[in-house]
């Protein structure tokens, strides 16, 4: 008997998953893997937090697979570059008629996913690849002239105009009628693959499991969260955003799930359109990515900017990193990363300006390290935001503008709520000095690490000298 195989990656989920409906579409059976790759997540800096988090995801989705008599299978190789010759293997002897799997769009990925095709087409196994992690098709949404979009607001007004008025979720798979298959030499079971040790705190915040992600995205959109995202969701002290960002970015959850949800689950408002356009800037960043490789290879989308003389400061560096930078805003910010696995969006902004800016520390370092400890850490969402703080990318901000960590502490955590939770040495201060402390500095608190507007200033020249683009 023939049989369909469908290769799980970042899509840990039944509902809405094109290629596992559409090898169940099939009159032939389904059988399901996944290959864990642990050298290739540490090159690609995964943070341990989101490599358990598809752990735990996975030993979800083997039992929802299991009550549809769909067996998913587990396997280990170093790299990409072993994954062919390990599914031709699999192909052969479990006689795969077909090869189904959801497009991913980094460069490695569209490599690794190339040559698995040809290994496949040699013999003569058709690999059918699905498109799913995106609103709209890549290279669809073009300009007048039939250019990617380099700036957002024009890219969301032409993305709205294709996005069809609503769209119809894949179903999950009929029960199929029970089946046993042979298990491989090289087969695993999902405890022996290669797992991070993760603190049980961060695995607290982050249940997993496509129920969870589904029912936490309803309960979203039909509480005021949503209505009042255009103010909540800069204040960091408050539940103001979705909590949904890890879920997507492992696939346990679909693009098309969320914008569906605000169509469904609640009336339009201005908080909606605003949760929409975030959505469509993760879409935005996502068409950048395929439409410009190159940004996967640690290089500045504005070639230009290569020349901006990034310091190289260890000391500062690791400041930063540790939330040791005597800016309270700053050091909270970088605490809730290494204790969460998460950071709020506008602390992500504000945290990024500074060691881009103000340090004038390469934004790769920074891309780097927050990739290495976010849970939701997507390559493309968080190069892009990268750029945009660095002015080295697409739509970035202008290089003029530097957000000061002092007055949008002020701004968005006014009575230092956030700042105690995560620096609790900062409590016995008032309101008023907490976002700066001068004279009632505790002694175990560092003194800032720079001088502001020394810092904007040297920014500001560092910019100014570079050649102009062409």
């Amino acid at each position: 008997m023939n049989h369909q195989l469908v290769w799980f990656r970042n899509d840990l989920r039944i509902l809405d998953n094109p290629a596992l409906f559409h090898a169940s579409n099939s009159a032939k059976p389904v059988i399901a893997i996944y290959i864990a790759t642990p050298e290739q997540w540490l090159s690609h800096d995964d943070a341990p937090a989101k490599i358990d988090f598809w752990r735990r995801n996975l030993a979800v989705l083997k039992e929802s697979l299991a009550e549809l008599n769909i067996s998913l299978h587990f396997f280990e190789v170093d790299g990409y570059h072993h994954i062919p010759n390990l599914i031709v293997s699999i192909c052969q002897q479990w006689q795969i008629s077909e090869l189904h799997f959801n497009q991913e769009y980094p460069i490695n990925e569209q490599h690794r996913d190339q040559a698995v095709s040809t290994a496949c087409h040699q013999i003569s196994i058709p690999c059918l690849d699905h498109h799913d992690q995106l609103l709209l098709a890549p290279k669809s949404v073009r300009t007048k002239a039939g250019e990617p979009f380099k700036v957002f607001t024009p890219f969301a007004k032409q993305a709205k105009l294709q996005l069809p008025h609503s769209f119809d979720l894949l179903p999950p798979p009929v029960k199929q009628q029970n089946m046993q298959v042979t298990q491989l030499a090289d087969e695993k079971e999902l405890h022996q693959l290669s797992w991070p040790n993760i603190d049980q705190s961060i695995q607290i915040l982050w249940p997993a499991g496509e129920e969870v992600a589904t029912d936490n995205l309803i309960q979203f959109c039909q509480s005021n969260a949503i209505h009042n995202y255009k103010t909540s969701r800069d204040i960091p002290f408050i539940r103001g955003t979705s909590f949904i960002s890890p879920y997507l970015a492992s696939g346990v959850i679909s693009i098309k799930q969320c914008w569906l949800a605000t169509k469904q689950y609640c009336e339009s408002s201005d908080g909606v359109v605003i949760w929409q356009n975030e959505l469509l800037w993760r879409e935005f960043y996502k068409h950048v990515l395929i439409d410009n490789p190159h940004i996967s290879k640690h290089k500045p989308w504005k070639g230009h900017t290569k020349a901006i003389p990034w310091r190289n400061d260890e000391t500062e560096l690791n400041a930063w990193q540790q939330g040791r930078t005597g800016y309270p805003i700053i050091d909270a910010a970088m605490k809730q990363l290494l204790t969460c696995g998460w950071m709020h969006n506008r602390l992500r902004m504000i945290t990024a300006m500074f060691l881009s800016k103000h340090l004038l520390i390469d934004w790769r370092l920074g891309e780097r390290w927050f990739m290495q400890h976010l849970i939701d850490g997507d390559l493309a969402a968080n190069n892009g935001g990268w750029q945009w703080c660095a002015s080295t990318g697409v739509d970035a901000v202008p290089y003029f503008r530097l957000f000061n960590p002092i007055t949008q502490s002020q701004r968005f955590d006014p009575q230092g709520k956030f700042i105690r939770h995560f620096l609790p040495e900062l409590n016995s201060l008032t309101n008023k000095e907490i976002h700066f402390p001068k004279d009632h500095r505790p002694a175990s608190y560092p003194p800032a690490i720079i001088d502001l507007a020394y810092g904007r200033e040297r920014a500001l020249t560092a910019f100014k000298n570079l050649a102009s683009p062409h």
